[in-house]
């Protein structure tokens, strides 16, 4: 079996996939030298070409997919991004190989949007690596008159984690002026409101003021001026600390006393409260999408409705108020990790899903 992976920048998960697959079939990896863990393919002797996809219709790209393709003669292509699916059909409609995507959220899967025609709902597609159960059932509620995903073309497999990639010393917290002795709540959120920023600055906002709790806003949310003036109005507006982007915002998160997973928005398997789990740091989260498939209520953190301020301050409440039950959680967590989402169990589960394609 020879597999022709197409990606981006990879993360840790990923390319960890990628690594694990090498030893069984040959492989060789399409993807963005500017990588974070490109050096850690490298250096574990995957087969790589350098490839920086610009977007959906990269003729360069596309072009040179196509020449490694034809090159290697390869059993399966496989896009991990949606400009590298769009760009990896285009190469590979007229070879003999299988086609396959990959998919991590749960919104934007629909027949009236254009893009979804030349890449998910494109009939050159054999399969889609889905992240999470959530988002197979989102891709299957994709229907137009008589028009639907086949569910054969779906496979279910979470994005396997280890705990030891995420080892290392708490960040010193003293940097983002935090007095001794508070509580800590880490979020991590890109440039978007939509990501339940409002429910949790509400939520935030009613806890008591003798818990000493600050909120730490990590990623581009700083550059959200809504967010700004949200907390601005908040009863302890010096208690929300807007970091803007970290390079390693793990090592935070294991410094904080909790982290707050408040999406509104259609979640995969946030990677987020996977590594929280892998760093033993408490979790309360919403809903959302396929979060309920990592977050069991009250076994692996706490679990709430999206959107309901109320419910995610008495989960915060609840974590520090109770903390022998707090580390149950979190105990359980890990172990969840280290089994339901363990890395050898997505490499072997993926292999059986390719052998069963070219079967």
């Amino acid at each position: 079996m020879k597999v022709l992976f197409v990606t981006d920048k990879c993360d840790r998960p990923e390319s960890e996939l990628f690594i694990a697959l090498s030893k069984k079939v040959k492989v060789t990896v399409m993807c963005n030298p500017d990588g974070r863990n490109y050096p850690l393919l490298k250096a574990a002797g995957v087969n790589l070409i350098d490839l920086k996809i610009t977007g959906r219709f990269d003729k360069q790209g596309t072009e040179k997919i196509k020449q490694a393709l034809y090159a290697g003669d390869y059993d399966l292509l496989h896009a991990f991004n949606s400009r590298a699916v769009t760009c990896a059909i285009k190469a590979g409609k007229k070879h003999r190989v299988k086609i396959l995507g990959y998919r991590g959220v749960t919104t934007n899967m629909s027949y009236t949007q254009p893009e979804n025609w030349f890449s998910f709902l494109h009939p050159c597609l054999d399969g889609v690596f889905c992240v999470a159960e959530a988002v197979r059932q989102a891709m299957l509620k994709a229907r137009f008159l008589w028009l639907r995903i086949p569910p054969k073309k779906l496979k279910t497999i979470y994005k396997g984690h280890k705990p030891e990639w995420y080892t290392g010393e708490p960040a010193d917290l003293a940097r983002f002026n935090l007095p001794k002795n508070s509580q800590v709540l880490s979020c991590i959120s890109r440039n978007s409101m939509h990501k339940g920023i409002p429910t949790l600055l509400e939520a935030f906002d009613s806890l008591p003021s003798e818990l000493n709790a600050h909120l730490l806003l990590i990623g581009d949310i700083d550059k959200n001026q809504q967010a700004h003036q949200r907390a601005s109005q908040c009863k302890h507006p010096e208690r929300i600390h807007f970091t803007g982007y970290i390079n390693n915002p793990t090592d935070v998160i294991r410094a904080s006393d909790l982290l707050v997973s408040a999406s509104k928005s259609g979640e995969g398997l946030p990677r987020v409260v996977v590594e929280a789990m892998c760093v033993e740091t408490p979790v309360v989260a919403t809903d959302a999408g396929g979060t309920p498939e990592i977050v069991l209520n009250n076994k692996t953190g706490l679990l709430v409705k999206q959107g309901n301020s109320e419910q995610l301050k008495e989960a915060i409440m609840q974590t520090f108020q109770n903390p022998d039950a707090t580390q149950q959680r979190v105990a359980t967590a890990l172990k969840r990790i280290n089994t339901v989402f363990d890395a050898e169990t997505t490499a072997q589960r993926t292999l059986e899903w390719y052998k069963s394609l070219i079967a």
